[in-house]
Parts: structure tokens; sequence; C-alpha cells
């Protein structure tokens, strides 16, 4: 009984992995390692995989190989890692403890002082060996050990079994073998030690120590045991089979991963990374070797390659499938055989009863369910048919014609006795899809058909010629078209929707269409399985910004070649069981589609750049490229374990004249050459879900200017253009001005010449016009007063020619009255001589001294004077300048000279001058008989309205009306006011002239 419980629980407690598949990958020195010695392999938390060899740290990304073997190190042999790659800190030493270098933030540096854990695991190194990794082959023998979880909680394994906690001895074990380091591991904090005598395995905590029961595998003496610290995994070797180790609630399980022969490789260290499904394998002199778990089962018939090419399949029983030859397969290979004996490979189907349909030269052969398929019957067709369909109300068989013309011939049973419906198609046709109640669609080999009832004539769908292999329907009703070089479609109120292409135009060719639970569709094509997310495309099939994405399997995920079959009925099987089934050339493709993965990046980083110049650099967040650099490449660091074909890295430069999302190689490296100088901005995104989502990073790209290239030196550049044209244009403008202000001035002074000219011309129209009106009042006075002398010289002239000649004194008096007559009559003609002569006299704008005037008519009045006994004062200051007219102010002295004369006997006439800013003045006085108060009044009425008035010479004299219409001319004003004692006094006010 107890042994029965034994083999119960080592069954229940060893989980196989033997039904996976397994690839294997050898990396060594030819292959991106520095050395074959992997001493240690560990995961950081960024993703990366490091390994110690004696040549140098290496970063593993899943692709490509980093080593640090260039820092400033004594030597480059690399021991065992310590330390907690959660916290991002992982130790390591070299040799001989000679260096110690630090694993953080992706990066390796050395470490120049030792703080916290460190500190103290090198300081109990010294007298205790660190246990941080049980290996395989070393030998633990008289070696005190020392475990370190931490601040306050670390142990000390002594070589004699005695266990201390913290210094403090819990107990001292027996019965353990004297190399019992070597059946000691961990899991977190607590050690377990393998007790083979009592087949028990020894819990250790820091109060107490525990037995546990574990499967019977631990305690056989060829056992070996595996731990690493670092990674928190344990595993055991036994009979060639490498275990994983468990442990929850006390009881240990067992998944056994892989067969591996310690006798041939020298194994060292032990990685299994869950997440990808790998298995990392360090040996001391092979180098890595990477085992790769599949999913994918790929099961052949014998070992001949030809018997292994697979076409049409239908689903047998729960986990198994038939082709047409009768042959059953499931996963692992052919497991029986009904010798179907069938002449076409391109089709099979089951009837209403499961009973197996396949062709024969002339017909259709049954085999029959009841019978085991041993049983068949031969149905005879008048043309021997090319393929056959169970749609969901009918029966299709189709038959070809040697004109490249099917008719395709509707049952309404299994039995094919008789047609119901038949109609052709203008080619060989591929496949029929029922999509309702008299409604089909027909694909041929080039095009795509609609057959509606009641005529039943095909429509043609496609616009283009279109090889339809599969019309295939999903659970949601949308029908998806596969065709043989143009992609797949989808089929949406009678409109054919291409869907996008992957990178490499493998879905160019497309085979068959299978749906799993989760909405994802799986397509077989010539070059991979591909694995779309259905949402996505339809999404695509209403905005085709949103592309979908596709994962592709192949070969390196457990295929034995890439290319699938199809272009046959039917082309792919669900089965029961819920595992999908793919014909290839090379086996038929079993898997689950619930287990297989698809692996997508979680973090990607960009922090190492590949220079071509010395000068160019890489700062934080910045690259900083030389002018003249040749290239740069930009490595894109994505720790990604599964196939690099269907990681989705894009990057945009921008700033850059193409500003685009591009696919990078799936290698990370980002190239930039040619690159103008500038400030940049390279954006990259990583593909993280088949949902579309991207993960985006940014680092500033700048390329350095040379001076000339600066923006500095652009806007000074621009600065100094636009000073150079802002100064040509005010030259111009100045210029423009210069002739500007010099025509201005032209014009100015032709305007004034003009002005003046104009103004000469209004002053002589006003002149001529005063003088017309002044000539015309003379003449009418003249005719007017010029009467009464005449009359009168005429009458004394009669009287004195009547007058009797002796009468001597009659004669006398009539000469006396004919002298003083004829004297008024010559004064009055002088007058009217010298005004004439006034308005003949042009104008000059010339000085000239008044005194001189003065002196002239004193000089001409004297002897007049004189008779009168009448003395004439010049007073006028010499010399006295004026601009007004010369001739009008010789002419007023003249009159007023005169008239002072004519009116004074025996006195004095004086003439004087004075002058302020703006007037001058001219006064004369006499000491004569003096003017009448009516004489100043007429004067002076006379002078403002002088236009008007008309010259009364019989009553006033002439001269000072002459005076009147001079200061008109020049502005001026006559004043009188009596002399005293008596007299009068003239003044003269004038208005200065100047120029």
């Amino acid at each position: 009984m107890f042994y029965k419980q034994l083999i119960v629980l080592f069954f229940i407690n060893i989980q196989l992995y033997c039904s996976q598949q397994t690839a294997s990958v050898w990396y060594d020195t030819d292959r991106g390692l520095p050395q074959n010695s992997v001493k240690d392999i560990i995961k950081d938390r960024y993703g990366f995989i490091w390994i110690s060899t004696e040549n140098g740290l290496v970063r593993y990304d899943g692709n490509n190989f980093v080593t640090y073997n260039h820092l400033n190190f004594k030597n480059n042999r690399f021991t065992s890692f310590f330390g907690n790659a959660k916290k991002d800190t992982i130790y390591i030493t070299t040799a001989f403890d000679e260096n110690i270098a630090l694993i953080s933030k992706r990066n390796v540096s050395i470490l120049s002082h030792q703080l916290g854990c460190l500190q103290r695991v090198l300081r109990e190194s010294r007298s205790n060996l660190i246990f941080t990794k049980n290996t395989i082959e070393d030998k633990f023998e008289d070696t005190d050990f020392f475990i370190y979880f931490g601040k306050n909680n670390y142990y000390h394994l002594l070589h004699d079994g005695t266990i201390q906690y913290r210094n403090n001895k819990i107990t001292t074990l027996k019965n353990l073998r004297q190399s019992y380091i070597s059946d000691t591991f961990c899991f977190d904090k607590t050690i377990f030690i393998i007790c083979r005598s009592s087949k028990k395995i020894i819990k250790i905590s820091p109060t107490r120590i525990t037995y546990l029961d574990a499967p019977e595998i631990f305690f056989k003496n060829d056992t070996k045991v595996y731990w690493s610290q670092v990674n928190n995994q344990s595993f055991i070797i036994q009979n060639h089979m490498l275990y994983r180790v468990h442990y929850e609630y006390n009881n240990f399980s067992l998944k056994k991963l892989t067969d591996y022969d310690l006798n041939k490789n020298s194994l060292s260290s032990i990685y299994h990374d869950e997440a990808n499904n790998k298995l990392y394998l360090g040996t001391l002199s092979d180098g890595l070797n990477v085992i790769k778990f599949n999913n994918f089962h790929v099961s052949n018939k014998s070992d001949k390659s030809y018997e292994n090419i697979f076409y049409s399949i239908l689903p047998f029983g729960k986990d198994k499938v038939i082709n047409s030859l009768g042959d059953v397969y499931n996963k692992t290979g052919l497991v029986k055989q009904y010798h179907f004996n069938t002449t076409n490979h391109f089709f099979l189907l089951y009837d209403t009863h499961q009973n197996i349909l396949v062709q024969q030269r002339s017909g259709l052969r049954r085999f029959f369910k009841q019978s085991d398929y041993s049983e068949k019957e031969n149905l005879i067709f008048k043309n021997e048919p090319s393929r056959a369909w169970k749609l969901k109300n009918y029966f299709i068989v189709t038959f070809h014609k040697p004109i490249l013309k099917s008719t395709l011939s509707l049952y309404k049973d299994s039995s094919f006795k008789k047609s119901f419906l038949q109609f052709s198609i203008p080619n060989i046709i591929t496949t029929v899809h029922e999509y309702g109640r008299n409604k089909w669609l027909i694909g041929t080999r080039d095009a795509l058909y609609s057959v509606e009832g009641p005529s039943f004539s095909p429509k043609k769908i496609s616009t283009q010629s279109l090889h339809v292999r599969e019309i295939t329907k999903t659970k949601d009703g949308n029908v998806w078209i596969m065709t043989q070089g143009n992609g797949f479609f989808l089929y949406k109120k009678g409109q054919l929707i291409k869907m996008p292409e992957d990178e490499n135009g493998y879905l160019l060719f497309s085979h068959t269409i299978l749906e799993d639970k989760k909405g994802f569709l799986w397509i077989s094509t010539n070059n991979g399985l591909f694995k779309v997310l259905k949402s996505s495309l339809l999404q695509y099939s209403t905005d085709k910004k949103t592309l979908p994405s596709y994962y592709r399997y192949s070969k390196e995920d457990g295929f034995n070649t890439n290319e699938f079959n199809g272009g046959f009925s039917p082309s792919a099987a669900a089965l029961p069981n819920g595992n999908f089934v793919f014909p290839s050339i090379k086996g038929l493709v079993f898997f689950d589609p619930e287990k297989i993965r698809s692996y997508y990046p979680k973090n990607f980083f960009l922090e190492r750049v590949i220079f071509y110049d010395y000068k160019s650099r890489i700062q934080g967040q910045n690259i900083n490229l030389e002018n003249n650099f040749y290239k740069a490449v930009i490595l894109i660091d994505v720790p990604y374990y599964a196939n690099r074909a269907n990681l989705v890295i894009e990057g945009k430069l921008k700033g850059s004249k193409n500003e685009k999302w591009e696919r990078v190689s799936s290698d990370g490296k980002y190239y930039i050459a040619n690159l103008e100088p500038g400030q940049y901005q390279l954006m990259v995104r990583v593909l993280t879900s088949p949902k579309g989502k991207y993960i985006y990073k940014t680092i500033n790209v700048n390329v350095k200017h040379l001076f000339h290239q600066t923006l500095i030196f652009k806007l000074f550049i621009i600065l100094l253009l636009a000073l150079i044209v802002l100064t040509l244009i005010k030259i111009r403008i100045k210029r423009q001005e210069q002739k500007k202000r010099e025509l201005e001035e032209i014009i100015a002074i032709r305007t004034r010449k003009l002005s003046k000219t104009v103004s000469k011309l209004e002053d002589t129209k006003e002149q001529l016009r005063k003088e017309s009106v002044q000539q015309k009042k003379l003449l009418e006075t003249i005719s007017h007063d010029i009467i009464t002398p005449i009359k009168f010289l005429s009458i004394t002239a009669q009287k004195l020619y009547e007058t009797d000649e002796h009468d001597h004194y009659i004669q006398k008096k009539h000469f006396e009255s004919f002298y003083k007559s004829s004297v008024e009559f010559y004064n009055f003609v002088k007058t009217l001589k010298e005004y004439a002569e006034i308005y003949n006299v042009c104008e000059k704008n010339e000085q000239y001294n008044v005194y001189e005037v003065a002196e002239a008519k004193k000089a001409l009045f004297e002897v007049a004077a004189k008779e009168q006994n009448t003395l004439i004062v010049n007073n006028i200051k010499n010399p006295t300048y004026s601009k007004n007219n010369q001739n009008v102010i010789a002419v007023i002295i003249h009159n007023l000279i005169d008239n002072a004369i004519k009116n004074t006997t025996n006195g004095v006439i004086e003439l004087s001058t004075t002058e302020d800013i703006t007037t001058f003045f001219l006064e004369v006085k006499d000491t004569g008989k003096g003017m009448s108060r009516e004489q100043m009044t007429y004067y002076e009425k006379l002078q403002d309205n002088i236009e008007n008035e008309k010259l009364v010479l019989q009553k006033y004299s002439l001269g000072l009306h002459l005076i009147l219409q001079l200061l008109m001319m020049i502005n001026g004003k006559i004043e009188f006011k009596n002399n005293t004692p008596k007299g009068t006094v003239v003044s003269i006010k004038i208005k200065k002239k100047y120029d």
C-alpha cells in the first residue's frame, strides 16, 4: 500500500513537458560569445539576460550579445552573480575577488567602494565561502558557507552540519553527507537540504527545523541539484533528465524540462525563462545552449518526404484527423490506416450519417461508418466529378469541361440520384459557399461570382483577376475570401474589401482560416502560419488607418517547414478537443490555440549608439553628432526572446525631410546618415499588443552646425543683408528725397516766380484798374471842371476884344483876370501832367535815401518860397532809407511842399520823418493860413471811399486828391491837424516794405 501511495504521489508531483517538442540552439565564440565557459546566467529586472564568462560579462536581448570585457578590470574572469535582481543591484566578482562589478540600469560599472550587503558579504568571504549558487560538478567538502538574504537575515552552514542564524547556533544536523551543500537549495529566504538517508527534505527557518516529504527522485544517489539565488530557481538532474523544482505550501513538485547528458556536456549554469518558454544551459567548455519548448506538434507518416505531403483532412474522433487515403493521425503520428485508395487528394467529406465520401475515377466512393469504414459503395456519374461539398442544405458536385468551363449540380441529399438545379460557371470552380436561400458565392481560378435565384445567372463580383482558394465563414457571419497571389478579402454587403498585407507579403498566398475562442483568426499560407485579431481586421474594413497586427509562426516555433498546403476541401480541421490541424508539405501541424502564445515586448531602451567618428557623443537623452559625421547607428535594445520577425519596431525622425514612420529591422538598428545640421527628435515605437498598442520613446538628435551654419550666423547674415537692403533703400530714398527736394525747390522757385509774376500781374491789374478808375474820374472831372476856366478865358478874351483900346484901366483889369485864369489853368494842366507820369513809372524794389529826395524837392521850390518870403526846412535825418516807391514818395513830397508854399507867406515849411518797426511817418508843417475843418473832414472821408467818390477839383486842390490816390497805391494814410499858432500839419503814414 505504501509503495502504491509513493507511485501515485510521484505521478501527481511530476508534471512532464515531454509532450512539448523542443528546438535547441548553441552559442559559442563563433556565434557571439567572447568565451565558451559560461559560469552563470541570470535575468535582470529589465528583461535582459546576463551571462558570466571567463572573458567578460555578456548581455543578451534574445538576438544580440553585448560583451563587457573592455572595462578597467584587473582580469575578465568573472564568477557567479549575487545580489537582488528586483532591486536592480546585481554584483559579481572577478577571479580572486580582484574586482567587483555592479550590474544596474542595464549597464556594468566597477565598484570603487563597498556598501550595504556587499560589504558584509565580502567580509564574510574571508572565512566562509559565499553560497549563492549550487553548481553540478563542484565538490563541497570541509568548507563553511555563508548565505545572505538581507541585512538581518543570514545564515552560516558549517561543514560539520552546524546551522547558525545571525551567528547564533540553531542546531547541528545529523546523518548528512559530508558534501551536503551539494544537496542544498533555497526558495526565497528559506533553506532546504536533501537528506538522502532519511528521505526527507530539511526545511530551515530562523526559529525551527522542519522535515518535509518529497518525490522519491530527490533522494536517488545519482540526483544532482542546481540552485541560483538571484533567479530564485532550483533544478535537479536524474538519469539524464532535467527537472524544474517548484515549492508551495510545504509541497514539492517537478516539471520535466529536457533530456540532458551530464557526461556529454559539462553543465555549469541553468536558467528557465518561463515567460518565453525557454531554457538556458551554460557549460564550462561548449558555450550556451538555448532550448525552446514548442507547443506545435508535427505528425508525419514516415521518414520519406513525399509521404509527408498532406492535403485535405477531416476531423476524426476527438483528437484525430483522417485524409483522403484513409490514414488517421493524431499529434504524435499515424495511428491507423483505412486504405481508401482515392484518386484525388483535394477533397473528402462526410455525408449526413458521417460516412466518408472520396473521389474515384468514375464518380464518388462512400465508406460506411457502421462498418468502421471497411464497407463501401460507388456512386456513378455521367462525368467525372472534380469537387464535392456538403453545404447547409445541399450537396454540391462540380464537373469540369475541357474548355475551362464548370457545371455545378445541386442535390437535396447524399444519394446524388438526381440534381434539382444545375448552372454553368465560365471557369474551373475551386470553392462554393452558401450565404442565403438560393444564394451562393462561387470561387474560380480567375474570379469570384455570386449566383442567386430565380435566374441563377453568375454575376462577377471581382473587378480584377482573382484566383480564389477558399471561402470561409466565421462565427459572426462574416465571409472571408482566400486567394492565391492577391491576399485575402472580407466580403461584406456585396463588396470585396482587401485586407492589408504583412511586411513580407506572405499573406498574398493565403489558404484557409480557423477562428479560436478568443477571437483570433489563424491563417495558413505558403510561408508560415499567421495569427490576427479578427476585430482588428473588421476595424480596418471601416477605417483604413488602423492597421491590424499580424503574428507569424514559422519553423523557429516548431514546424518542419513554413509552407502549408491549401486550395482543397477542407484545408484545415478544428477538432472537438479544441486543437487545430493544418496540412503542410512536411507533416500535419497539430496545436491547441489556447496554449500557443504570442510574444510581445514589455519595454525597450534607447541608450546605445555606434558612432563612426571620435567626436560624436551620447549624453543622456541627447545624441550630439559632428557636422561632417559619416553615419550613426542607434541601437534599439528590446529584450525579446521569440521570433524577431514578429518584433515590430518603427522609427520616425521628426524635423527631417522624410518625416514618417518607417519599419526598423529586427536587429534594432536605426541608421542616420546625410543629415543636415539642426535639431531633430527620433521617435521610436514598439508594438506591445495584438490590439495595436505601442510603447513610445524619444531621443534628441543634434547635428552640429559649422560656424557659417549656426542659427546665430544665419541670423547675423540675415540681419546684415537686411541692413544692406535697408541702407540701399535709405540711400535710394535719400536720393529720391534729394531729387524730390530739388524738384520741390525748382517747383518752389518757379512757383515763387510764378506767384510773383501772378502777384505782379494782379498788382498791375489792380493798378491798371485803379488807374483806369482814376483816369476815368480824372477825365470826368477834367471834362467837367475844364469848361469853367476855358469859358472864363473865352469870356475875358471877348471882353478884352470889345474893350476900347483907349480904356487902359479896363484892359488892364481884363488882362489881370486873363492872367490869373491862365495861371490857374496852367497849374491845373501841370498837375494833370504830374499825375499821368506817376502811373508811367515802374515800381522798383530798391532802397533809397528819403533825405536826398526831400532835398531835391526843396531845391525845386526854394525860388517860389522866397517870393512868398517862406523858408523850407528839411529836418529829415540823413540818411533815412526806404524801399517804398521812390517816385510816389517824391510826388507826395512835391505836392505837399507845393500846397504849403501856396498857403504860406512870410512863414516856415518843415519836413521831418519818424519810423518804428512797421511804419514810416512823413510830416510836413507850415505856418500858413491853414485848412478849414471842412476841408480836413472832406479829405479824411475821401481817403476811406476814394474809389467810389468823384474828384471835386474845382472845389479843392487836385494835389491832395493825387496824394490820396498815391497813398492808396502804397497802403498809406494821411492825417490833418492844425499847427500852433497857425498853419497845418499834414502827416503821412506808410507801411514799410520788405523783401
